[in-house]
């Protein structure tokens, strides 16, 4: 097997690194939160060294508890946030699987004409990108790819393109090229794309209740600020790397729930809505030609 060039040889070290550890996409804010955590710890500790401060055996203890108990509610809190962003993908999902079964059913009526095809096509691929762009209150129908000149300004604009959509197949219904059989076999499909909207704008209009971000909140806050002077008198200075390690993972957890619990934004965790969308454009390009 011939040894691998200069250049590959970097770059497969780095892919195998960032295989083993990769990278966390909320470091930045989880970095500064350890460090003001170590930093604290070690006032503590010069504090409770000058003053001669004697805490209880059980104290120590005490702050292993609390961890465990905070651990469980963080716990709770990040299945919620993971369960938000699966149902985003399962129904990012259903779209890419509604509307190519919407365009490979219309390519395969006989009597659909030609321009109707080519209307279908971009509308399925328009609803996408509109819904990517209402998701992340990118603007409105201008926005849309092939509707960059258009004069309306509808409020809700994959409801507009829908509603287009819809008008397109009972005009061709009325002409007598689609009939009702062949409507009964499209409708499935037409509806599904609404349905995907209101579940994904259900997901962003419905937060995490605050009491149990507020709970998380408070608890993981007065646990760090308690818990460097229940352990510094009997861990001394190594009572800073312990809990810097109970911050990095109590902290790396909320603030990884809080990145995931709103998938439809440009964050690392969040959903590739722009490659969902490339992928029905595609699909429909290969469906209707």
């Amino acid at each position: 097997m011939p040894d691998p060039t200069p250049a590959e040889s970097p770059r497969s070290a780095w892919a195998a690194a960032r295989a083993f550890w990769p990278p966390l996409p909320v470091w930045r804010r989880l970095d500064a939160g350890v460090a003001v955590v170590a930093a604290y710890t070690a006032l503590v500790v010069l504090v409770s060294g000058s003053l001669g401060l004697r805490l209880p055996e059980w104290s120590g203890a005490s702050a292993l508890l609390n961890a465990l108990v905070l651990g469980l509610l963080l716990g709770f809190r990040n299945q919620q946030a993971y369960d938000r962003w699966w149902e985003a993908r399962r129904l990012w999902g259903q779209l890419v699987n509604d509307s190519r079964g919407l365009c490979a059913k219309a390519a395969a009526l006989p009597g659909l004409s030609a321009a109707a095809r080519a209307e279908l096509g971009r509308l399925v691929v328009a609803f996408a990108v509109a819904l990517k762009h209402r998701l992340r209150g990118e603007g409105g129908l201008g926005r849309v790819p092939t509707f960059e000149g258009a004069k309306e300004d509808p409020a809700h604009v994959p409801l507009f393109l829908f509603a287009r959509l819809a008008a397109l197949l009972q005009a061709e219904r009325s002409a007598g090229r689609v009939t009702e059989l062949e409507s009964l076999l499209l409708d499935p499909h037409v509806r599904g794309l609404m349905d995907v909207c209101g579940g994904c704008e259900r997901i962003k209009g419905t937060p995490l209740p605050l009491s149990y971000r507020a709970l998380v909140r408070h608890g993981l806050v007065l646990y760090l600020l308690s818990a460097p002077w229940l352990v510094a008198d009997h861990l001394g200075w190594w009572a800073v790397p312990v809990t810097a390690l109970l911050g990095y993972f109590l902290l790396g957890i909320e603030l990884t729930a809080e990145d995931v619990e709103e998938p439809f934004g440009r964050a690392a965790d969040d959903l590739a809505l722009s490659a969902f969308c490339d992928t029905i454009r595609r699909s429909t390009e290969q469906a209707l030609g």
